[in-house]
């Protein structure tokens, strides 16, 4: 009796255990079945660069005349980031940034006046031509 036992617990053991790996197989087969038709493919966009490196120039062109303390330290700022961000495109495509002031940031006499920046930036790859033209305005410290 104890081996009848003992093999009907053996049976009941593999049924459980046969029948929880067809489950999480049926499981995963429909998983992968229905996913592809819920979640967007995204990846070919993050694949593309582009898009966040002009961006990223865009902005920080914009807190290089934010954040500069003098109209000499401004000029000087803006003619390194120029150089900068445009030997660093090279590698992804071809980046112009040109700027020019609207007016000139110091009087003759020295005083340091405010200023506006015009921006013209362009970038193009073999994917993507992306152009912006857009302003910030300097302050002098007060």
């Amino acid at each position: 009796m104890v081996s009848h036992t003992r093999n009907l617990s053996k049976s009941k053991a593999q049924f459980f255990i046969l029948s929880a790996f067809v489950i999480v197989s049926v499981l995963f087969v429909i998983g992968g079945w229905i996913e592809p038709l819920t979640i967007p493919d995204t990846s070919q966009v993050a694949l593309r660069e582009e898009p966040f490196i002009f961006n990223n120039v865009k902005e920080k062109a914009m807190l290089v005349v934010i954040e500069s303390k003098s109209c000499e330290e401004l000029k000087y700022n803006l003619g390194e980031y120029k150089n900068f961000v445009e030997l660093y495109a090279i590698r992804k495509g071809k980046l112009i940034l040109f700027y020019e002031f609207e007016s000139p940031c110091e009087l003759p006499n020295g005083e340091e006046i405010p200023a506006v920046v015009d921006f013209n930036l362009t970038f193009s790859s073999p994917q993507i031509q992306i152009n912006s033209l857009f302003h910030e305005t300097w302050n002098p410290p007060s």
